[in-house]
């Protein structure tokens, strides 16, 4: 069963949570509050860095053990193939997350890429862009089941 526009929302908050949690925690110790700072990112750059390297380390782990992040774990939400079948880790982590998401870096664009691409969860099949590069879908962990099954035999 695929999952709701709603359900895939509360997991991309939860996950949104997560990063700043581990944002806080590698860089308050490091900078305090000239991490939050706009203008500071260039003074900061080697904590951003590790940063990055440990959120996608985190999002890569969560994904390889279970084709989950934890917003979808928490939602109780699985990424599938189109026909339910397991989603394999390149096409989880590699194409949905970095491939797409490496697209947000881009300065001045990047930031309308990654809301145009979102946006297209309001179509008729509930896919954002980065499930059409990856072919993927979310359903329901419930109704996916089957797909984990699979994977680990």
């Amino acid at each position: 069963m695929l999952a709701t526009r709603w359900a895939r929302l509360g997991a991309a908050l939860v996950d949104i949570l997560v990063g700043t949690l581990i944002y806080c925690a590698v860089l308050l110790p490091l900078y305090g509050l000239a991490a939050f700072r706009p203008d500071g990112h260039t003074r900061i750059l080697p904590g951003l860095i590790l940063y990055d390297v440990l959120d996608y380390a985190a999002y890569a782990w969560f994904l390889y053990r279970s084709s989950q992040s934890i917003g979808k774990i928490a939602f109780g939400l699985r990424i599938v193939r189109p026909d339910g079948s397991h989603a394999s880790f390149a096409r989880t982590f590699l194409l949905r997350g970095v491939l797409v998401g490496a697209m947000g870096f881009i300065p001045r664009v990047g930031l309308l890429f990654v809301m145009g691409e979102c946006l297209l969860i309001f179509g008729p099949a509930r896919r954002c862009l980065h499930d059409y590069v990856a072919d993927t879908i979310v359903a329901t962990a419930a109704s996916s089941q089957k797909s984990i099954r699979m994977a680990a035999a």
